[in-house]
C-alpha cells in the first residue's frame, strides 16, 4: 500500500509540475485591451525585486516594487512566525500579510538574508522563481509565485500585487535556533 501511495504521489508530481516557459512576442499585447505581455527581462527585474525585499530591504523599495493592496500567502511564513508550532499568531492557510503596510511592518523587523535565482519562468503577468538562500548552517531552497499588475512606468513596469511562497521552514528553523535535531552525527 505504501508503494501504491508513493508511486501515485510521483505521478500526481509529475503530471502537474512541468516547468512553465510561456513566452510571447516582446511588448505584444496580450488582447486589444490588455497590457503588454512581460519580457523575460521583465520578469527578471521583478524576481530580483522581490529578492531586494529579503536580502536589502527599504520601505522605499517595498513602495515602488509592491501594489498597495499585495497579498503574501505563505504557510513558510506563518510556521516560521508560530516558532513550527500548530497554532500560533499566524493560521496555516491563511494570507501572512494583506497590503504593503502589513508587509512593510514584517519584513522591516527581519534580518536581511541572501537570496539567489535560480529558474524562473513567466507569464504576461505572473513570474514563477525557484530560489536559493545560502543560509548556514542548513541553506534554504523555496519557490515563489509572483503575481503582478502593469503600471506602464518605465522604471518599474510591473509592480507585484500577490505572492505565493514556500520554502524549507525546517531548515530555516534550524537556522534560527528554534529547532536543534536530534541527528546521530
Amino acid at each position: 500500500m505504501r508503494s501504491f501511495a508513493i508511486a501515485a504521489g510521483l505521478f500526481a508530481v509529475a503530471t502537474i509540475a512541468k516547468p512553465l516557459n510561456i513566452k510571447r512576442a516582446e511588448a505584444e499585447p496580450c488582447d486589444d485591451d490588455a497590457p503588454p505581455c512581460m519580457t523575460y527581462d521583465q520578469a527578471m527585474q521583478v524576481a530580483s525585486n522581490y529578492g531586494e525585499l529579503l536580502s536589502d530591504y527599504s520601505n522605499a523599495a517595498a513602495n515602488a516594487y509592491l501594489t498597495r493592496n499585495i497579498v503574501l500567502e505563505s504557510d513558510s511564513v506563518n510556521t516560521l512566525i508560530n516558532e513550527g508550532c500548530a497554532t500560533g499568531a499566524e493560521t496555516l492557510g491563511q494570507p501572512t500579510t494583506v497590503g504593503r503596510a502589513d508587509f512593510k511592518a514584517g519584513q522591516s523587523a527581519q534580518p536581511n538574508v541572501p537570496f539567489e535565482i535560480l529558474n524562473l519562468w513567466h507569464t504576461c503577468e505572473t513570474v514563477i522563481v525557484r530560489w536559493r538562500s545560502a543560509q548556514e548552517p542548513q541553506i534554504v531552497t523555496g519557490n515563489i509565485v509572483l503575481e503582478t499588475k502593469y503600471t506602464g512606468n518605465e522604471a518599474v513596469p510591473y509592480k507585484i500585487s500577490h505572492s505565493y511562497s514556500e520554502f524549507n521552514s525546517g531548515a530555516w528553523l534550524v537556522n534560527d535556533g528554534v529547532f536543534v535535531p536530534t541527528c546521530a552525527a
